[in-house]
């Protein structure tokens, strides 16, 4: 089973489109969250990920605009765009768990502790939390850098950010999960 990833796409339907069109065929496709903006809110990266059936999780800035922070801007979004786009992403779940493939998988936007929003960078300290955990894989966003790293048992990806990488790397990224391989590729995309 193959598993497409995508994380931090902050509302850029474009490099999304992209992504999703360089990736290759995948069973599933997850997003880790920040699918969209905090004010901005865009139907056409909601509707490229409901069409190809993504499994979303909330991110901080899906956090933010369904959370009540700017319950303003939450009316005008509720005023102007379908329901059906709206509530895929405020029904969203802030983690995912599940088992394929034989292995065990947690999708959380941050960290999987509290206070849940660290950023848990390549060769952070923080890693070593992961070793103990009962999964196989943790994919993480939020850092928009993307990271393979392999924790005593538990191997912790994040795919980056499609549309605003942080890294020393300028191209957007999106990662690849074969749970039956046990292999998993971090795939690049230039912004143009």
């Amino acid at each position: 089973m193959k598993l497409g990833i995508v994380s931090d796409i902050h509302a850029e339907p474009k490099l999304l489109r992209r992504a999703l069109a360089d990736m290759p065929s995948v069973d599933r496709v997850l997003c880790a969250g920040d699918a969209v903006s905090e004010y901005r809110f865009c139907p056409e990266t909601v509707e490229l990920l409901r069409q190809v059936q993504a499994q979303c999780i909330q991110g901080n800035h899906e956090k933010v605009l369904f959370g009540g922070a700017n319950p303003r801007y939450l009316q005008q979004c509720q005023a102007e765009f379908a329901p059906e786009l709206l509530d895929m992403l405020a029904a969203a779940p802030v983690s995912l768990e599940f088992a394929a493939a034989g292995a065990r998988v947690l999708m959380v936007h941050a960290s999987p502790w509290r206070p849940f929003d660290e950023y848990v960078l390549p060769r952070s300290p923080q890693l070593a939390r992961f070793a103990p955990l009962p999964y196989d894989f943790v994919i993480l966003g939020h850092t928009h850098v993307p990271m393979v790293q392999h924790v005593g048992s538990v191997t912790v990806i994040n795919p980056g950010s499609c549309s605003q990488p942080r890294d020393q790397d300028r191209r957007g990224s999106y990662a690849i999960l074969d749970l039956e391989q046990r292999t998993v590729e971090i795939r690049r995309l230039r912004l143009e």
